[in-house]
């Protein structure tokens, strides 16, 4: 990513600052909402431990395709 002007880490602090506020609150807020509609419909676990699992899940199938890259044999896919 290239922004004219400044030098490149001042620039690019000054470019991303506009976004991640934002973004990081509408993430909490899609979080948040997860977990209380899942604990209100009555979800067979609470929004809490489904957020967890797919947290996890997640971090595992990342673990895998960056051994895949890497070109390590791998036991999954």
């Amino acid at each position: 990513m290239t922004i004219e002007g400044g030098s490149r880490e001042e620039m690019m602090k000054r470019y991303l600052s506009r976004y991640i506020k934002s973004a990081s609150t509408f993430g909490g807020f899609c979080l948040g909402a997860l977990c209380i509609i899942a604990d209100t419909m009555g979800a067979i676990a609470t929004g809490t431990g489904i957020v967890l699992a797919v947290t996890i899940i997640f971090q595992i199938f990342e673990q895998i395709a960056k051994e895949k890259e890497r070109g390590q044999d791998t036991l999954f896919f």
